[in-house]
């Protein structure tokens, strides 16, 4: 009986050897590290923009909410603020809604004669004191 010839281990042997594996676990290791700070800034500026939005939306909420409602001097300095969230909270961020309006324009607009006044809006972060948003706009009004 013949054998075939047993095949030398060192002329077939393609694949990856354990010190291989482990020296590429470790440069990707150090890749990863080196990385992470980009990708924890990124989620900072994220949550930052969506505060930002989150302020401008309620800004605009109030100017709406202004338009809307007011005719005369007096009932624009009257609007209501808009609601703000539970215990003053909009997504996890203390905010402010403030409101200025402007003088009534002399000599009193009428129905016929009618004219704005400037209305302006500021959105403050209550535990930094940050303004976050700052819209300001002029109204029509018919009356004092």
């Amino acid at each position: 009986m013949t054998h075939p010839a047993a095949h030398s281990a060192s002329s077939t042997d393609a694949g990856f050897s354990l010190i291989e594996i482990v020296v590429s676990m470790f440069i990707l290791a150090l890749l990863s590290v080196a990385l992470l700070p980009l990708l924890v800034q990124g989620l900072k500026q994220s949550s930052q923009t969506a505060t930002i939005a989150s302020a401008i939306q309620l800004a605009n909420g109030q100017l709406d909410l202004a338009r809307a409602q007011a005719s005369t001097c007096t009932a624009l300095g009257s609007t209501p603020a808009v609601a703000v969230g539970a215990a003053s909270l909009y997504r996890g961020v203390p905010l402010q809604v403030t409101k200025i309006v402007g003088a009534c324009p002399n000599p009193v607009p009428t129905a016929t004669t009618p004219g704005t006044v400037t209305f302006t809006v500021t959105v403050t972060r209550t535990d930094t004191s940050q303004n976050l948003a700052q819209l300001t706009t002029r109204i029509y009004v018919n009356g004092g």
